[in-house]
Parts: C-alpha cells; structure tokens; sequence
C-alpha cells in the first residue's frame, strides 16, 4: 500500500535483477516501491517542494556515478528535502569516505545478500532503524571524530531517559531493544528520539550516534 507518510524509489538501470527486487519488497514490506532511473530522480526530487514527506531513496550502486551523485546532494540541501538513502549492491571493500557524501545514509546492502535478508534489512529502516554493519558504523564515526564534524557548540539539554535512550543507541541497540532495556513500549523510544533528535538539531538516527560519540556522552550517573 501507499504511505502517504512517504516514498520509495529505486534508483537502478532497468533490468530483470531490479524488477525482481521491486516486487520482492513490494510483496514482503507492503509497499509501493517506485522504479526509476538517477536521471527521473533527479528531475523528480527537483520539482518537490519543501515538505516534511519522507523520501527513501535505494541507490544501486553499480550505477551510480558522481555527477548524477553531486546533483542528489545539491537538489537536497536547496529544497531541504527529508531523505533517507540506502545502498545496495555494494562490495565488501567499499570506501567509508564515499558512504559520507550521503546526508542521511540508513542502509547498506551488499551483493552477497540474500532477497530475505534485504526485505529483513528494509522493515527496520522503515521503522526507523539502521542497516549498517558495526565495523561501517564505527569507521564513519572514527572519520567525524577526526574531522570534528560531530562536534556540537552547544550541549543539548537531555532529560535522564533521553540519556539512558542515547547511551544505548551508542551501543547498537535497535528501538525494540531500547523498549525491552527500559520497560517500556517501542512507541515511547521513538517519541523521545524524536525529540533528541530536535534539541541536538540532527536528522538521522546515525547523526545522533555520531553526535554522542563525539560528546562523549554518558548516561548520568
């Protein structure tokens, strides 16, 4: 079914291989996922206004090429647009410092990975989780750290919760984890992410784990 809350594309060139993806995930997730190629996404994204709309964007990697990249990002940051990328089809040696041209990157999938463990993958981005491999995650980090892009002029003000949320969001912990730590129900996490996220001022869920790594936040005591 359609999300009025949001949208996903599959970036790819035609092929047997991504019409076989599409209607795997759109069978298993019960989505709408729409086929297109960098060129329609671009001029797609370009005509959106700025809105609060979700926009999931799953980028094939073997047709990805930097001039249509640095057109995504310069669309993105213009229009303020709400995105959420998500890589597939990518090797086992790919390149931290590429991953972090991507605003938002939420998933990385690689292509050994099986249909099932790809519509796994997909349901927890969709509720708002990761899909990164622990050592992507801690290099992405490490890299922030060294550039000091994590830093934060000001230290939000966190209520104890919201700390004991953010200590266990550094650990790797999904939202359903968090609730089963804390007692209480997945809706709640989410609700005070929401408002992490506000008070810090970042966007993605991997932008607050950066953001407490570079705090070196710990939960008070």
């Amino acid at each position: 079914m359609m999300n009025e809350k949001y949208t996903c594309y599959l970036v790819s060139k035609s092929s047997l291989q991504s019409s076989l993806l599409k209607q795997s995930l759109e069978k298993s997730l019960d989505i709408i996922i729409l086929d297109v190629s960098f060129t329609e996404l671009l001029q797609t994204i370009s005509s959106k206004q700025t809105n609060n709309n979700l926009n999931y964007i799953i980028i094939d990697l073997n047709h990805l090429q930097d001039d249509y990249l640095s057109k995504y990002l310069i669309i993105v940051d213009e229009k303020h647009l709400n995105t959420k990328e998500v890589l597939i089809n990518s090797e086992p040696s790919v390149i931290v410092d590429d991953l972090m041209k991507l605003p938002n990157l939420t998933g990385l999938f690689y292509e050994s990975d099986t249909m099932e463990l790809m519509s796994k993958g997909m349901q927890k981005i969709l509720d708002g989780e990761l899909w990164l491999s622990r050592d992507i995650t801690t290099s992405i980090i490490t890299v922030h750290r060294k550039d000091k892009y994590f830093t934060s002029s000001v230290i939000a003000e966190l209520t104890r919760r919201e700390e004991e949320i953010m200590k266990l969001l550094t650990l790797g912990a999904s939202n359903s984890q968090i609730a089963e730590q804390l007692f209480v129900s997945e809706n709640t996490v989410k609700t005070h992410l929401h408002n992490v996220f506000k008070k810090i001022k970042v966007r993605s869920r991997l932008q607050a784990v950066m953001w407490a790594k570079g705090q070196q936040f710990q939960r008070a005591q």
